[in-house]
């Protein structure tokens, strides 16, 4: 369990909080390319691009829970089995909410000139969402490592853990779709 706490604050957003402008974009960039919010032409695209991320890598966790709950199953885990599930519901109906979201609708994609207070709060949106996702995926690799060690003590808190990050997604991408659909 300690390990899922650790991997906080040591993310995108603590390196794009102290960045200097626009070096906050270059290190988003590094994880999505193309990330860019400064040109109108680009807007569109990197707020696909980030939701397609958060998709993709919530996919990719959702699978490897799969295989885990497989694996606890064959081991007759059933608590760990019933977590899990849990812990995919709520990964599914997250990345359900990411692609359904609405898309273009922003005065943010279709004004040339947006101050740059909205530019930077968008950056910091996506880096807090991009750090979350990273605690996700490396939590998901430790409880399947913890699995497949046979080390199943604290698997529940850390499956806990995660999902509490999946709901922290979840709830830091629809604060993001407000600010979005409310910028003037």
């Amino acid at each position: 369990m300690d390990k899922i706490e650790t991997l906080k604050g040591h993310g995108l957003w603590t390196k794009v909080k102290n960045a200097v402008e626009p070096g906050a974009e270059k290190i988003l960039g590094a994880v999505i390319p193309g990330y860019d919010y400064r040109a109108k032409k680009n807007r569109l695209n990197t707020d696909q691009a980030v939701r397609n991320k958060l998709s993709r890598e919530l996919e990719k966790s959702y699978k490897t829970l799969v295989e885990v709950s497989d694996l606890a199953y064959k081991d007759e885990k059933r608590e760990i089995v019933d977590h899990i599930k849990d812990a995919l519901n709520t990964i599914d109906q997250v990345r359900k909410e990411i692609e359904h979201a609405g898309y273009g609708m922003s005065p943010l994609f279709t004004q040339d000139g947006v101050d740059n207070r909205n530019i930077i709060r968008m950056i910091e949106f996506d880096a807090k969402l991009l750090d979350e996702l990273v605690v996700i995926t490396e939590a998901t690799g430790i409880v399947y490592d913890n699995v497949l060690a046979g080390k199943t003590s604290d698997i529940v808190q850390q499956i806990r853990n995660m999902k509490r990050s999946v709901d922290r997604i979840r709830n830091l991408f629809s604060d993001r779709n407000d600010y979005l659909m409310n910028l003037a």
